[in-house]
Order: structure tokens, then C-alpha cells, then sequence
């Protein structure tokens, strides 16, 4: 494993591209940037069918002028953001949604960085001033080339699903599509800003340690996740309609709110090639599905 400068990478995929050589693994170079960057967490926030948490850019050079006036201005944007957007309340109808530290005002949530995939690029946040901390962490150390970052809300869970599609080459927005595999995760508790150990899960193990059995809840939370993953499909196949997406992962975030109940929040796009979880056949099937994509 090793670390790649992200425009240097998409430079060198694009003249290959123009050179005539199909990009096919993971995507070609603009879906790949669009995938990995995490500007969407941005974009679709406000869309109601995407079930996004709030997001907000930060640039770095906001941070390097005035680290508590960025901080301050993240967290008001946040909160114009699910004003514009709210999640219905859960359970009893009182629950604050997303997550119930923030039910009155913005306090918690994470900062992230686009173009990377370990969770040390997550990091978590409780107050105003931990939030300053954060953003100078993810974006002022020495060598850091990225100009912004991402500030999110904080959301209740207690496991993610994830959900693998292999989109035919005919599929067009407005046609269901169903996923090849569920797969399901947790993770351990942290005694920093960071996630805890990710911790592999199955539909069975999270029906019986941790959601007690409530089969109604776990199948809503898994049908709302195909439901919304429609929309999110859909937009990214209408962003470059002559490039099908031969393989995509999207990550949900699951709630028990009450007996049949559950919330799923949208976590993140993740790209050809993103961890099978248990799916032991993932490998090869995501294989096949790549090589049928470079062969037409």
C-alpha cells in the first residue's frame, strides 16, 4: 500500500484516456475524482432523498487567516443546512435526528478529508474550540496539499450496512435496481477523535446482539437503503451518462428507533475495489464485472 498525489494520478489517467486507453479500474479518471474527492458530501446534503447528513466546506486558507472565525462559520452553515434539510424526527416522534447531541444546536461532528480512505482522516469533534483544533490537524500540517475540508454532522448509529451494486451496462435512471450483496459492519469505541476498531458483522449477529431480534426494523432499514440508493445511482450515472459505473459501493448508517422502526443515514460512495467485507465471492464478481466493462 502506498499514497499517490491525488492530481498527479488523475492527470496521468487522463492522458492515457485521451490517448485512447480506457480507464476501467477502479472508474474512469472524472468519475474516480468525483468518487474519492467527497465534494459530494457537500453537494447532495440538501437533497432529500440522499439522506446526507449536513456538510460544509472549510478551505485551508480560512483556517490559516482565522481558525475560530472558519470553526464558527462551519458549525452556523451546518445548521442553515439542516434547517433547509431536516430529517424527520424518529421513534416516539421526539427524537432529534440525526443525532440527539445536536437536537437544540450544533455541537459534534467530524471533519474529513477528501481523496483518502483510512479513518485516521476522520476526526471527531465535541465543541466549538475541539472543532478549531480539527480543522488546523487536518489541514495545516507540513506538506498538506489539499485546500479544503469537510465538516459534517454528527449521526446516531449503531452499525452500517453496505450495499454492492453491479449496474448492467443498459440500466438508465428510472429502472430498480437491487444490490448483489449486503454487507454488515460496526466499529469499537474510541478513546480519541478518531473511529474506533472496525468490526465485522452479519445480518444474523446484529439481529441478535444488537437489535434483539426485531427482523420488521432491520428489513425497513435495509429496504430505505435500496430506496435512497436510487437517487444516489441515478445522479451519478446523469453526471456522465457515456461512462456506466460497472461497480459502486454506498454505505448506509442504521438506527433502531423502536420496534419496526430504523433510520438509515447515507455514509459514502465508495469506489470499484472497496473492501468485500465477508463476501467472499466479491472479489471475483467485482473482477468480472471490471473486465466486462474494459471489453465493450
Amino acid at each position: 500500500a502506498g499514497y499517490e498525489q491525488c492530481q498527479a494520478l488523475f492527470n496521468s489517467m487522463r492522458a492515457c484516456e485521451a490517448a485512447g486507453i480506457r480507464s476501467t479500474f477502479p472508474h474512469p479518471a472524472d468519475q474516480y475524482e468525483l468518487i474519492t474527492s467527497k465534494f459530494w458530501m457537500v453537494t447532495l446534503a440538501l437533497e432529500r432523498e440522499a439522506a446526507l447528513p449536513a456538510a460544509v466546506f472549510v478551505c485551508q486558507k480560512d483556517v490559516v487567516v482565522n481558525a475560530e472565525s472558519a470553526a464558527q462559520q462551519a458549525l452556523e452553515e451546518l445548521a442553515a443546512v439542516r434547517r433547509a434539510n431536516p430529517f424527520p424526527p424518529g421513534g416516539d416522534g421526539n427524537r432529534p435526528a440525526p443525532s440527539i447531541v445536536n437536537g437544540t444546536k450544533i455541537r459534534r461532528g467530524v471533519v474529513k478529508s477528501g481523496w483518502t480512505w483510512e479513518a485516521r482522516f476522520v476526526l471527531r469533534f465535541d465543541t466549538e474550540e475541539q472543532l478549531v483544533a480539527r480543522l488546523q490537524d487536518m489541514l495545516l500540517p507540513e506538506g498538506y496539499l489539499g485546500s479544503h475540508a469537510i465538516v459534517q454532522e454528527w449521526v446516531d448509529f449503531d452499525f452500517e450496512v453496505r450495499l454492492f451494486f453491479l449496474p448492467p451496462r443498459d440500466w438508465r435512471p428510472g429502472q430498480k435496481i437491487r444490490p448483489a450483496r449486503f454487507e454488515f459492519n460496526g466499529w469499537g469505541q474510541s478513546s480519541d477523535s478518531r473511529p474506533g476498531a472496525f468490526k465485522k458483522l452479519s445480518r444474523e449477529k446484529v439481529l441478535e446482539n444488537i437489535w434483539k431480534g426485531d427482523t420488521a426494523a432491520l428489513d425497513s432499514a435495509q429496504e430505505q437503503a435500496v430506496e435512497h440508493s436510487q437517487c444516489l445511482l441515478s445522479w451519478l450515472h446523469d453526471l456522465h451518462p457515456e461512462q456506466p459505473v460497472a461497480m459502486v459501493r454506498l454505505d448506509f448508517m442504521l438506527l433502531r428507533l423502536g420496534p419496526g422502526q430504523a433510520r438509515v443515514v447515507f455514509g459514502e460512495f465508495c469506489e470499484m475495489g472497496a473492501c468485500c467485507i465477508s463476501w467472499e465471492e466479491g472479489p471475483p464478481t467485482i473482477w468480472r464485472a471490471a473486465v466486462d466493462y474494459a471489453l465493450h
